[in-house]
């Protein structure tokens, strides 16, 4: 996604060959390390060696999941407020619309306030809740979401990131005989909820601002 379609935004326009070609040697560069760093830890314990090298490699699928939740899920919040001020700016409804920088600075800023002020409940309930994690199987469960709505977004389906973790860190959890089916009954109940609570909401809004305006 970042070499086919980010690199266009900065003016990288590779061919598919060029394209192709830096992906093998990225892969290389990275199998090379791994190699490196997995040789280094050959006198620690296998289970101390696993928890370090996969550390680490956390650092890297939590990173692609970051960026494939800002590929899908961040812009299921953008786009309606990108085409409401699209429409208020030209007074026609167009098949595609802009989305300003102060736009984008304003729900980053947003973005990160709600992971500040109430997103660590989520990640608590995600990474220690449902299941005992490991390094290792943090790894597996990142990689999977950030693959899945990575695919979602290639496709054009807006999904939920969270939604698909919490899959990826459950079948972790079912692997391992040691899922949280308890808390796995509120957290679907909230997804059943959360469609018709919001439908409501805004409908009781529109007709609000209808009768004001």
């Amino acid at each position: 996604m970042l070499v086919f379609k980010g690199l266009k935004n900065v003016g990288l326009d590779l061919s598919l060959g060029g394209g192709i070609l830096l992906l093998i040697m990225v892969g290389i560069a990275v199998w090379m390390a791994v190699t490196v760093f997995a040789r280094a830890l050959k006198k620690q314990s296998i289970s101390r060696a696993t928890f370090i090298m996969f550390s680490w490699m956390q650092v890297f699928t939590a990173s692609a999941f970051a960026f494939s939740h800002g590929a899908n899920d961040i812009a299921n919040a953008v786009g309606p407020f990108a085409a409401v001020l699209d429409v208020l700016s030209t007074g026609e409804i167009s098949e595609e619309a802009a989305v300003p920088t102060a736009v984008l600075a304003a729900f980053g800023i947003a973005l990160i306030s709600g992971l500040w002020f109430v997103g660590r409940k989520v990640i608590a309930t995600v990474g220690s809740g449902l299941t005992s994690m490991h390094p290792s199987s943090g790894f597996a469960a990142e990689l999977a979401a950030a693959a899945v709505v990575m695919l979602a977004s290639v496709l054009g389906l807006p999904v939920s990131s969270t939604h698909i973790l919490i899959g990826a860190v459950l079948g972790v959890g079912i692997v391992n005989r040691a899922a949280n089916w308890k808390l796995m009954k509120p957290i679907a109940l909230a997804w059943v909820i959360t469609l018709p609570a919001a439908a409501s909401i805004g409908a009781v809004v529109v007709l609000v601002l209808r009768a004001i305006f």
